[in-house]
This record gives structure tokens, sequence and C-alpha cells, in this order.
């Protein structure tokens, strides 16, 4: 298993292993040139320890200790009477990282961030804050790209709500190309018109961009983005749900007013009856709508008492007779 690359003129005295890795490292050659004037030079002045860190290997974090030259300077009219061998292989002056780490940390910083970078970096091994991510994107020196043909356009807030500029960024490489000053039509078209190898816009709905890429770019092609064309599906939707949800709000509640309607109040509904007080309203009834009858079943008038026998005239010979 290779835990550190062969650099040459570096030799490997030791190796501990537990939570982290170390190595100790040395330099071999015999001479090291001057930085100055670059003049080689084997007068050994001192030495001293330099602590790198490496990338993470088989889930430990490995660091270096290299064990580096001082020497004399054999020109006589350099300024730098003493200098420290050079590593360029392995790391910068005065780095704390070894460049294939500072690489890595950089990549991340410009993918998603400095702080989303530094806790990516954190859940992977590789040591790195925020501020560090940060100063190395700003210290990197992208390598020459070709000209863009396929670039996105969106705004940024110098100051939110009051002042903002324009993002240029390649599509292709997914890295950002250039911050303009302002949104403005000029501006935009003036970029544009120095880029006539663009074939592709992507941009938001905004009509000074679309005029700008008229103006400066007439050849290119213009998208909508996706972040924009999905704010906007999603803006379309909702107000679709949003009225067909009051349209059933509707419909239920004219269902509900019908059923309501069809059915008869707890008012007008009449209560149930005992059985004496039906027979009573039975016989009351049939008493208001039909004749009475006496016990041998013969009609009564209704101005005759059940108890009179026969007719007035019987009722006074009855009389007669008894007096």
């Amino acid at each position: 298993m290779i835990i550190f690359p062969d650099l040459p003129n570096v030799e490997v005295e030791g190796v501990e292993g537990a939570e982290e890795i170390i190595l100790t490292l040395r330099t071999t050659s015999p001479t090291a040139s001057c930085p100055s004037c670059g003049t080689a030079s084997s007068r050994l002045q001192s030495r001293y320890t330099r602590a790198l860190r490496d990338l993470p290997s088989v889930g430990h974090s490995i660091r270096l200790i290299m064990h580096v030259r001082r020497f004399f300077c054999k020109k006589s009219t350099c300024a730098q009477k003493i200098f420290v061998e050079r590593l360029p292989e392995l790391c910068h002056p005065h780095a704390q990282r070894t460049k294939r780490l500072q690489k890595a940390l950089c990549e991340l910083g410009l993918k998603i961030g400095g702080q989303a970078g530094a806790d990516v970096g954190s859940e992977l091994g590789i040591s790195g804050s925020r501020d560090t991510i940060l100063r190395l994107v700003r210290q990197s020196h992208p390598s020459a790209q070709s000209a863009p043909h396929i670039i996105g356009l969106d705004d940024w807030a110098r100051k939110r709500r009051l002042r903002y500029g324009t993002l240029i960024c390649d599509l292709e490489l997914g890295l950002p190309i250039d911050l303009l000053p302002d949104r403005s039509v000029e501006t935009v078209s003036a970029w544009l018109l120095k880029h006539p190898s663009i074939k592709v816009v992507s941009r938001d709905g905004s009509s000074e961009y679309a005029s700008a890429i008229q103006k400066g770019a007439p050849q290119a092609r213009q998208v909508s983005d996706r972040w924009h064309l999905v704010k906007n599906l999603a803006a379309c939707v909702s107000v679709q749900l949003t009225q067909s949800l009051t349209q059933l709000r509707r419909v239920e509640q004219a269902e509900a007013n019908a059923l309501d309607e069809q059915q008869p109040s707890p008012e007008r509904q009449s209560h149930p009856r005992t059985r004496g007080s039906e027979t009573r309203a039975t016989r009351s009834s049939s008493g208001a709508n039909g004749s009475l009858r006496a016990d041998d079943g013969t009609p009564i008038a209704r101005d005759e008492k059940p108890g009179d026998c026969g007719s007035h005239g019987h009722g006074t010979t009855n009389r007669s007779a008894m007096a």
C-alpha cells in the first residue's frame, strides 16, 4: 500500500501509525539552489524540522515531519546570505499543507463554497477551515480556458435591494468566468460582444438580460435556467391548486346546502304520540266528522242528547201522562 508518493531527493525515515499516520522524511540532495540568485550551494548552515498536513489515507489523517537544511549562498553579491532548500514537488514555501491537499481544498471551495467545503472536508478527514478554503480559492490561478460556448447569466447582490451585479458562469466547466459591476443592458452586451463564441445563454426572466443578449450576442440561443424554471412551475402549480381547492369547497358547500333544504327542520317534525292520545284524537276526529249513534245503532242528531228517547213530542206525552 502506497501512503506517500515517491518524490525525488526525499527519503522516508520512519512511519508511526495510530489514529494519525506520522511520516518522518528527510532530503538527500547534496546541494540546493538559492531562491534569489539560483546559485547551487553545498555549504550546510543548519537543520530544522517542518510539519506538513497531507491528504488522508485509508481513513487516517497524515502528518509529515520534514527534516530540511539551511545553506550558505556562495555568491557574495546575493542579498540572501542563508536560504532553506525548497521542495517544489511537495509544498510551497512556508505552507503548512502539501500541494495536493491545498488543491483538494481549493476544489471544494470552488464547487460548494467555503463553509460547505469545510464541513465536507471534515467528514472526509481533510483539515481546513472556511477561511483557509476561501484564501486558497482567492490565491488560485485558473488554467487557460477555451472560449466559452454555453454560459449562464444571473445577478448577485452587492447590497441587497440596492446594488446588484452580474455573475457569468461557464456551464460546460461549471466555473465562474467574470463578475460585472451592474446588470445594465450596456454592460452585459459589451461583455457579450467580446465573446463571439457564445452559442447558448441561460438566464432568468429579466427583460434587461434578454435585451442585452439580443444586442450583444444575437447569434446565441436564449434558454431559461433550471432554478427559475422550476420556481415558475411551482408558482403556477400552486396557483392552480389553490383555484381548484376553492372550487371544490364551493361545490361541497352547495351540496351541503341542498341536503339541508331537503331534510325537514327539527321544529317541523311531529313528536310521537302515546296510544291513549292517539285514541282520543281518533274519537275527537270521528265525533267532529261523523254523526252520533245511540246504543241500538240509530243515528242521533247533533243537537239531540243520547239520553233522549225519541222525538220531543214523545217526551211531552210521557210527561202529560205522568201528570
